[in-house]
C-alpha cells in the first residue's frame, strides 16, 4: 500500500504488546493495526517484510526481498485467536474469520523462463493481509478489551485497547483525507468494505446509526446526522462491467452515507459513526485545495527536462539531464530527423530510417520528462492547454510567488509560468530549426532516444548518455497543437495585462504556426490532427476576431451536434469558443449548437454518471479502467461549462461544481483504500511508483505531486515478469476476478501501466481541477 499511518494510530490504543523472539522460524509477519471494522468485527492489518529495491549504478536482478510469511492456515482457523474483556476473563473465539490478501512490494528480476512463462526461485514479493474476525458478541464503548493471536505476529502477541467509535479508526469509514472546502455545495462522508472471501461488509444493522463531525482536538460533537443508505454491491458503476466483475461495481460491498453538507464551519474534525468507528482527521476550510494544488502543480516542475532541479526549489534535487550545452556526455546526441513522428514506423522508431532523414545536432533543450521516462510526445502540450483553462475559469485563484519555481517573482502567476514551459521549448525549438535550415516554420515534438539504446539499469537521466536521441521532423500535429496553446497564451497574458517576461510575442508565434501547419498538411493527417487544429481556430478567432479561424472552426466540428458530446481533445475548441473572449462577437448557430454540446456533454460526465456510482465521482461513463480512470479527475468538461453558464444558470452550474468536488474528493481519500492518489500528499499515499530518477535520487520514496496510473483492467490472467501489470495477480486471495475494481492497486513499481503515469494524462488535469477549486486569493 502508500504511506501506511497505522503504526501511528497505534500508539493511541495500543497497551500491552509481547514481542516473538528474535530469529524465530516460524512463520510470523508484523502485526500492522488491530482496529474495529465495526463493533462486531476486528480487522487485522499484516506485512511480511519488503523489497530492498537496486539504487543508481546497481542491477535490477540485485534487488532481494525480505520476508517473514504469515502462516495462512493459522491465521484463518478461529482457534488461533482470543478475545477477552471484562466480565470474560477466559477469553472467546471468533465466529468466523475471512481473509483478503495481495502483494504490494515487488522485486524486478526474472530467474527463468518455464514453458514462455516467467519463473522465480526466490521469493520475489511481499504480501500484506487484512483478517477479519467475526465477535461473538457486538464489542460495547468503553470496554476494555484484549485480543491474543499467539504466535501469529513475530512482533507481538497480545493487542489491548479500549473500544471507542468516537476514536479508534475503521477502515470502512471514508473521508476526504485533505478536507472539504466551505465552498462545496456538498460534503459527504461513505462507509462500505470489502472483506475478501466473505465479500462486502453488512451493514443493514447500522442504517439510521447516529454519525457526528466531532472536533479533533477536543472531542467535541459539532454535528451530527444518521447514516443512510445509498447504493448497492450490484450497482452498475461504468460500462465495462468486465474491468470490474461480475456487474462493473467497482466496490464490491453497499454504500452507506452520512451527508453533514449543512456543516460548514472551517476547522479539524472527524466523522465518527456509532457502533462503528471514525474516519481520518481532515479540515474544513475555504482553500482547502491550496495544498492539493501546489504539490501537484510542481510535481510538473520535477518532470521538467534540460534544468537542474536545485535548492532553493526542491530537496530533490537532479543534474540537468539531455541538455546538449549543460548535460556531461550530451553534446552532439540530439539530432533533428525529417521524418515526421506519424512515419516512424513505432513509438520509438527505426534506427536506419531515423538516421536516413538526420540533418545535423540539435542544441535546445527544455521539454517534459514523459513520465518515469524521459522522452517527448506532442500530447504533453494538454499540460499547457489545462493549465491555461484552470487560469482562464479562475484567474483570482492563482498569483505569482506560490510554486517556488524558477520563474516565481517575476510578476505573473505560477500557474501561467508553468503551462508555459512547454510552449517556450516549442518557440525555441522552431527558432532553432528556422536558423538552422532543418525546418521551414513547423515543428515536431517526438523525442527519443528508443531506437539506438535502452534506458539501462541503474541510470538516472541525467546519465543517459550513451545513446542518440531523435528530435522528429516537423509536422502538422504538433504544429496546431502549438498554435493553439500559443494562441490560449497570448489570451492568458492579455488577461493579466503584462508581457510576456521574456519578450516572446505569443500571438505571432500562433499565428505563423498556423499557416505553417496549413500550408503543409497532407491528405491523411486530417482526421488526427482536426482536434488541434479546431482548438486552435477557436482560440485564434477569441485572440483575433478573424471570422477566417471561426469558419476553419466550425468546419472542423460539424461532428459535434447540439445534443452530441465532445470528449477530451475534443472538448477543448468547443470549450474555448463557448468561453469566448470579451468583445468578439460569435455567431448565433455555432454558438448554439457547440454550447448545447458542451452542456449535455457535461450533464452526462457531472449528474448522470455521479448519480450512478456510489461515491459520486464523475467522468466518462464508457471510459475503460486504465491510465488515471479512478486516479485523476478528468472533468475539464464540466468546469468549462461551469464556466459558460455559472451566472446564467446557477442551479445547474451548482450541480456541476458539486460534481467536480465529489471527484476530487474521491481521488484525495474517499475511495475503498482509504488513500490519496499523489504522492507526499495526505496520511497515507502511493510510495511504490515508476519514475526512474526518483528511485535514483538518493531518498527513501518519490518527490511528492505524481499520481499513478494506479488502478488497470485485468486484461489477462497471469503476467509475464514483474513490467507486466498482471504480474501481481498470482499474489492475491481471493482469486482476482473477486476483487473489485477500487481494490486492485498493488504499489508495484516495476509495472508502468500501473505504477507510471504521464504529465498529460496524470499531473496536468489533477494539477488544474485542484487549482480551479481553490479558493479566489484576490
Amino acid at each position: 500500500m502508500g504511506k501506511d499511518p497505522y503504526t501511528d494510530d497505534m500508539s493511541k490504543w495500543l497497551v500491552s504488546l509481547s514481542f516473538v523472539v528474535a530469529g524465530s522460524t516460524a512463520l510470523a509477519a508484523d502485526v500492522v493495526s488491530v482496529l474495529p471494522l465495526t463493533d462486531r468485527i476486528l480487522m487485522i492489518h499484516l506485512n511480511e517484510g519488503k523489497v530492498v529495491h537496486h539504487t543508481i549504478g546497481q542491477k535490477r536482478g540485485d534487488e532481494k526481498v525480505v520476508i517473514d510469511p504469515l502462516d495462512v492456515a493459522k491465521a484463518t482457523r478461529a482457534s488461533t485467536f482470543s478475545l477477552r474483556w471484562q466480565g470474560n476473563a477466559l477469553g472467546a473465539e471468533p465466529k468466523w474469520v475471512g481473509r483478503k490478501s495481495k502483494g504490494t512490494d515487488f522485486a524486478w528480476f526474472i530467474d527463468k523462463f518455464e514453458n514462455g512463462f516467467a519463473v522465480n526461485d526466490r521469493p520475489d514479493h511481499t504480501k500484506e493481509h487484512w483478517l477479519y474476525l467475526s465477535l461473538p458478541t457486538p464489542m460495547k464503548a468503553g470496554t476494555k478489551y484484549e485480543l491474543t493471536t499467539g504466535d501469529l505476529a513475530k512482533n507481538g502477541k497480545t493487542w489491548s485497547f479500549t473500544y471507542d467509535p468516537a476514536s479508534l479508526r475503521s477502515e470502512a469509514v471514508h473521508v476526504n483525507l485533505i478536507g472539504y472546502s466551505t465552498l462545496s455545495p456538498a460534503r459527504v462522508a461513505y462507509v462500505f468494505h470489502w472483506m475478501g472471501d466473505r465479500g462486502g461488509l453488512d451493514l443493514k444493522a447500522y442504517e439510521g446509526a447516529k454519525c457526528s463531525v466531532i472536533e479533533d482536538q477536543t472531542g467535541k460533537v459539532v454535528h451530527t446526522g444518521a447514516l443512510k443508505f445509498r447504493k448497492p454491491s450490484t450497482q452498475a458503476e461504468t460500462a465495462n462491467a468486465s474491468d470490474s466483475p461480475p456487474n462493473g461495481n467497482f466496490l464490491g460491498a453497499d454504500v452507506f452515507e452520512f451527508d453533514f453538507s449543512s456543516f460548514n464551519k472551517p476547522g479539524k474534525y472527524r466523522v465518527a459513526v456509532d457502533g462503528i468507528g471514525c474516519s481520518f482527521p481532515f479540515e474544513i476550510a475555504d482553500d482547502i485545495y491550496r495544498k492539493p494544488f501546489q504539490i501537484t502543480a510542481r510535481g510538473l516542475y520535477h518532470n521538467r527536462s534540460g534544468i537542474a532541479l536545485t535548492k532553493p526549489y526542491t530537496d530533490f534535487e537532479r543534474p540537468a539531464p539531455h541538455n546538449p550545452k549543460l548535460t556531461p556526455g550530451f553534446a552532439g546526441k540530439l539530432k533533428y530527423t525529417t521524418v515526421r513522428m506519424q512515419e516512424w514506423g513505432s513509438e520509438g522508431g527505426d534506427a536506419k530510417k531515423l538516421e536516413a532523414g538526420f540533418k545535423g545536432n540539435l542544441d535546445v533543450s527544455g521539454w517534459y520528462q514523459d513520465a518515469g521516462d524521459w522522452d517527448s510526445y506532442h500530447t504533453h502540450l494538454r499540460v499547457a492547454t489545462e493549465l491555461l483553462f484552470a487560469f482562464e475559469l479562475s484567474p483570482k485563484n492563482f498569483r505569482d510567488n506560490e510554486l517556488n519555481i524558477p520563474e516565481s517573482g517575476n510578476g505573473i502567476p505560477d500557474i501561467v509560468d508553468e503551462a508555459a514551459w512547454l510552449p517556450r521549448f516549442c518557440y525555441r525549438l522552431r527558432q532553432e530549426l528556422l536558423k538552422k535550415k532543418f525546418g521551414t516554420g513547423g515543428i515536431g515534438l517526438r523525442i527519443a532516444g528508443d531506437a539506438f539504446g535502452s534506458d539501462g539499469e541503474g541510470k538516472p537521466s541525467w546519465k543517459d548518455t550513451d545513446r542518440i536521441y531523435a528530435a522528429s521532423g516537423e509536422d502538422p500535429l504538433s504544429t496546431y497543437r502549438y498554435a493553439a496553446t500559443a494562441a490560449h497564451l497570448a489570451l492568458a497574458f492579455k488577461r493579466i495585462g503584462k508581457k510576456d517576461p521574456e519578450g516572446i510575442d505569443w500571438q505571432r508565434e500562433a499565428l505563423e504556426s498556423y499557416a505553417w501547419a496549413k500550408a503543409n498538411t497532407k491528405p491523411g493527417d486530417v482526421k488526427e490532427l482536426k482536434p488541434h487544429r479546431a482548438y486552435a481556430s477557436a482560440n485564434l478567432f477569441r485572440l483575433t476576431g478573424s471570422k477566417m479561424y471561426e469558419k476553419a472552426l466550425g468546419e472542423d466540428t460539424t461532428e459535434f451536434a447540439e445534443n452530441g458530446f465532445a470528449w477530451f481533445d475534443d472538448s477543448y475548441a468547443v470549450g474555448a469558443y463557448c468561453l469566448g473572449a470579451e468583445g468578439v462577437d460569435r455567431d448565433p448557430a455555432l454558438l448554439k449548437r457547440l454550447k448545447g454540446c458542451l452542456l449535455n456533454t457535461a450533464r452526462d460526465q457531472a449528474i448522470r454518471v455521479p448519480g450512478e456510482r456510489a461515491l459520486r465521482w464523475g467522468g466518462m461513463w464508457w471510459f475503460p479502467m486504465l491510465v488515471g480512470q479512478q486516479t485523476t479527475p478528468w472533468m475539464m468538461e464540466t468546469a468549462m461549462a461551469y464556466g459558460v453558464i455559472r451566472t446564467e444558470q446557477p442551479e445547474l452550474a451548482k450541480q456541476f461544481l458539486a460534481a467536480m468536488y465529489a471527484t476530487c474528493d474521491h481521488m484525495l481519500g474517499n475511495n475503498s483504500l482509504n488513500m490519496t492518489w499523489v504522492t507526499g500528499l495526505g496520511p497515507r499515499y502511493p510510495t511504490h511508483v515508476f519514475h526512474m530518477d526518483a528511485w535514483y535520487n538518493g531518498k527513501p520514496e518519490a518527490h511528492p505531486g505524481i499520481i499513478p496510473y494506479g488502478i488497470w483492467r485485468k486484461e489477462k490472467d497471469l503476467g509475464n515478469g514483474p513490467w507486466d501489470q498482471a504480474w501481481p495477480h498470482k499474489t492475491v486471495y481471493p482469486a482476482i476476478d473477486k476483487w473489485p475494481g477500487n481494490e486492485r492497486w498493488f504499489s508495484n513499481r516495476c509495472a508502468p501501466m500501473t505504477g507510471e503515469f504521464t504529465v498529460h494524462q496524470n499531473s496536468g488535469p489533477a494539477a488544474a481541477m485542484f487549482g480551479i477549486l481553490c479558493a479566489p486569493r484576490g
